[in-house]
């Protein structure tokens, strides 16, 4: 007794004269041409005995009617027989397994063997995953089916995919066409058919207006440097200068960078120097501040134009460096006790205005105002609210749409001949018969803002005189010349010619 549960047969012919989707195929073990030979009463009839009831080659489709889907000839079908000491007769099959799913328009019957007892001699196949379930390239994700999803998978580049939750009919779900074990990559423009359902029912509330303060760098174009030339001296009377330099740009001198300490005289091209002679603290505090503030406030100096209004700021304000380095240095090796005291007394009394947050120096990146600069950035929003209820929806897809209907037409265009389309429409015929009877759809919200715009000036509209025309402009500010635009942008913006119905 044998133990062979299935056996392996080459497709021969799959076109069977009573559609039932019935092969003719023979046995790899067996040799056809030797079979036929066997026929000496009568001798086989080629012609007329190929799907008749002498012939044993006939194999019946093990599944349903209803689930129709016939191997091609040249590839691999597995068999099955009620009895298989009686082989030939009350006989099965189904398709058998492919090497890839690359390998869908067609597998011959040999590479379909990959995963059979012979499959060792033959290359394994380009996996489409990775071991821990991602994908070796993210552009195939989505071409096939999900394990947990049921599908219907055409030979080329449609199929039928059953989700938990929904139903997506697809085609041109790929760009070009599937190559036997070369990667396919997923095409998001395909035509669709999507019938969802949703647990939470997610609806448009509002839009949100969201300001953010984000630090702005730029390039600083002026540097202002104050000097003491005799702060060691005890008789109140101090001496010094205040100068204004330009800067070059650099990454240095942004406003990200620049510090009361940078280095940056290769940078600096004077502009203006202020000197004050003799002054006491107090009025060397307020001549130093009051230059500041001047080269903050004003455009011209001693009767000359310092400042392109436009190219200003940012300015940068600081002593100088040998004065800096008086101020920072470590009181307990300073020879010059009272000049390190003058010094950093000074220092923290110069600031632009109250506002600064230091004391000695700043940024001052626009008139009147210190610190970083930051500029103020505004976005939007979309706020949904969320509901419990289930919601289904609905959504098909195409590069052209349309809607037919085999009982109504378009005065003047005549009605679409649909003689012919039973096993669907061809392209021929959507270019010479459907193309021509349909018209485009109409964007409804657009084309209530045109009427909208129509019944306003309508309603709104006067006339210099009776009997002339109406003035262009109604009481409400509408426009005839608003109402033309909108007539001549319609084709456009109103009108969907992609969209289109009879």
């Amino acid at each position: 007794m044998s133990n062979q549960l299935l056996y392996q047969c080459v497709v021969l012919d799959n076109e069977d004269p009573l559609m039932l989707g019935r092969v003719r195929a023979r046995l790899l073990t067996d040799n056809y041409y030797d079979m036929l030979k066997s026929f000496d009463n009568p001798p086989w009839n080629p012609q007329t005995d190929p799907w008749s009831t002498r012939d044993p080659f006939v194999f019946n489709p093990l599944l349903p009617y209803f689930l129709y889907q016939v191997p091609k000839v040249d590839e691999l079908i597995y068999i099955l027989y009620y009895n298989d000491d009686f082989k030939y007769r009350n006989q099965f099959y189904v398709q058998a397994m492919f090497s890839s799913p690359t390998s869908a328009p067609f597998e011959f019957y040999a590479g379909a063997q990959k995963f059979t007892g012979v499959g060792v001699q033959f290359k394994n196949p380009l996996p489409i995953k990775n071991q821990d379930g991602t994908f070796k390239n993210n552009g195939v994700k989505g071409v096939f089916p999900e394990p947990g999803d049921n599908a219907l998978l055409g030979r080329g580049n449609a199929d039928v995919v059953v989700k938990e939750n929904g139903v997506l009919i697809r085609a041109n779900k790929i760009k070009g066409s599937f190559r036997q074990n070369t990667m396919p990559s997923g095409n998001d423009k395909g035509g669709f058919l999507q019938l969802t359902k949703f647990d939470i029912n997610k609806t448009y509330d509002k839009t949100k207006i969201l300001t953010e303060l984000l630090e702005d760098v730029l390039m600083t174009n002026y540097v202002v440097e104050y000097q003491i030339i005799n702060p060691e001296n005890t008789q109140n009377k101090y001496s010094g200068y205040v100068y204004l330099y330009k800067l070059k740009p650099d990454l240095r001198v942004n406003t990200k960078n620049i510090q009361v300490d940078s280095s940056i005289e290769d940078l600096k091209s004077l502009i203006s120097t202020q000197e004050f002679r003799a002054l006491s603290f107090d009025d060397t505090v307020s001549f130093i501040n009051q230059s500041i503030y001047t080269f903050n406030s004003k455009n011209k100096i001693d009767g000359r134009v310092i400042f392109n209004p436009i190219e200003k700021f940012p300015i940068y304000y600081r002593p100088t460096p040998s004065m800096y380095s008086l101020i920072s240095a470590n009181i307990s090796q300073t020879p010059n006790k009272d000049a390190y005291k003058l010094v950093n007394d000074v220092f923290n009394k110069i600031r632009l205005n109250s506002s600064a947050d230091k004391n000695g120096y700043g940024l001052i990146y626009a008139q009147n105002k210190v610190g970083q600069p930051y500029k103020l950035k505004k976005s939007t929003q979309d706020v949904y609210k969320f509901n419990k209820t289930p919601v289904t929806m609905g959504s098909f897809a195409a590069d052209k749409v349309f809607l037919l209907s085999q009982q109504t037409e378009i005065p003047g265009k005549g009605g679409i001949n649909f003689d012919g389309t039973l096993y669907g429409i061809t392209n021929e015929q959507y270019v010479q018969e459907i193309i021509p009877k349909t018209s485009s759809m109409v964007r409804g919200e657009e084309l209530m803002e045109l009427i909208n715009l129509i019944v306003r000036f309508l309603i709104t509209h006067t006339h210099a005189f009776p009997g002339l025309p109406p003035l262009p402009v109604g009481y409400d500010g509408s426009t005839s010349t608003a109402i033309l635009t909108e007539l001549q942008n319609a084709a456009n913006k109103i009108l969907n010619a992609n969209i289109r119905l009879n």
